[in-house]
């Protein structure tokens, strides 16, 4: 019994022996009174742009903390601030030349004995070159002549672009990088920019959660060089015979005059003629060797008031070019004419209208071919004809 009782008291010494070695060891890493911890940061935030990060977070109201540092890739990338260069109660960093991935932002802040807190953790990506490829560009659609500069149009912006800029040829052969578009507008004017020459533009893109706006560095160049319009001071227009009435002669469709009455050309009223078809005018440019066009848009005018669409007495038309002379009393106009280039027919509901031929043709004359009317006494009324084009020789050079 008093060997038992032996025993049971040399294995308790040895356990409170051995308890009191280890309670040494993890004294080593406790300090008195427990581990400290400071406050960690609160309402972080993070914004993308374009291979950086912009962070946010508030400075602390706690005195006792001193610095704050940002961890990213685990600890291999880092930066350090001192809370007592932000008194404005919030700190915000860039975070830049990053790569095209996700990447976790820890925040951790520093008292005075450099006692850590918990980590602050955000996850987030920044925009990189697959973002900025997998945008289309936003393209022109028309650019012509306008007194001395030129107007583009474009098309409708592609998803996120912001700006679309130019670069161009003036007056003094001068290459020209001027002029902006926003992504809620769709023309722009080059100042000084000059016929035959091709235009080059380029966009930019920004995410709506985005804080930058990223240009693609790559120009690209329109489909055709500024465009001008048929020059009325050198062409001419003549008419079938007999086919306008008083002062209203064929010549008033490329005056440049859209909205004044006494500037139109209307066909033949006497009972003998309005009835007869087809009814054709023939434009001719003057414009031959290098200088001959090549046209991509013809425009209508008919009567501008709102109340006037009865009078809109267009309805089906040809439209042919030809280096050969077009006679506008030849009965024979579908066989010796060719093929249209353009063929439609037009409404009552827009007094303007355009049409774009598909291959764009080339030649000094134009023939516009009527071949009926929504008026039943065979009318035809129009005030304006636009004829747009370029010298395709000239634009090569």
């Amino acid at each position: 019994m008093r060997m038992k009782k032996l025993i049971l008291i040399l294995t308790a010494a040895l356990a409170l022996a051995s308890c009191a070695k280890q309670d040494a060891i993890y004294k080593q890493f406790v300090k008195e009174g427990g581990i400290i911890y400071p406050a960690k940061p609160i309402n972080v935030e993070a914004r993308r742009g374009y291979q950086r990060v912009v962070l946010k977070w508030d400075a602390p109201m706690d005195p006792s903390l001193r610095t704050v540092k940002v961890f990213w890739d685990g600890t291999s990338h880092s930066q350090e601030f001192n809370y007592a260069d932000y008194p404005g109660g919030s700190i915000e960093t860039v975070v830049d030349n990053l790569e095209d991935r996700s990447y976790t932002f820890s925040i951790v802040n520093y008292d005075g004995d450099g006692n850590k807190s918990l980590a602050a953790e955000i996850t987030t990506s920044p925009f990189g070159e697959s973002w900025l490829v997998s945008h289309a560009e936003r393209t022109v659609k028309f650019v012509r002549t306008d007194g001395n500069d030129a107007v583009v149009t474009m098309n409708k912006p592609t998803d996120e672009v912001a700006l679309t800029k130019f670069r161009y040829v003036n007056a003094q052969g001068e290459t020209v990088e001027a002029g902006e578009v926003k992504a809620n507008e769709n023309e722009v004017r080059l100042i000084g920019a000059v016929k035959n020459k091709y235009i080059e533009y380029q966009s930019a893109f920004c995410s709506a959660e985005g804080i930058d706006t990223v240009w693609t560095g790559n120009w690209f160049r329109s489909d055709d060089p500024v465009a001008f319009r048929v020059d009325d001071f050198k062409a001419t227009v003549t008419s079938s015979a007999y086919q306008y009435r008083d002062n209203l002669t064929p010549d008033k469709i490329i005056d440049g005059i859209y909205d004044d009455g006494d500037y139109r050309w209307f066909s033949s009223n006497a009972s003998q003629y309005r009835g007869v078809w087809p009814k054709i005018l023939v434009i001719d440019t003057k414009e031959g060797g290098d200088n001959v066009m090549t046209f991509n848009k013809f425009v209508f005018y008919q009567d501008p008031d709102p109340e006037g669409q009865t009078r809109r007495y267009i309805r089906s038309v040809n439209i042919y070019v030809s280096n050969t002379k077009f006679n506008p009393d030849d009965a024979n106009y579908a066989k010796n004419y060719g093929d249209p280039v353009i063929s439609v027919s037009l409404n009552q509901v827009d007094a303007v209208q355009e049409f774009v031929p598909a291959d764009k043709p080339t030649g000094r004359y134009v023939a516009i071919v009527f071949r009926n009317s929504y008026n039943s006494s065979g009318f035809v009324d129009l005030w304006e004809f636009e004829a747009f084009g370029f010298a395709a020789k000239l634009a090569e050079q």
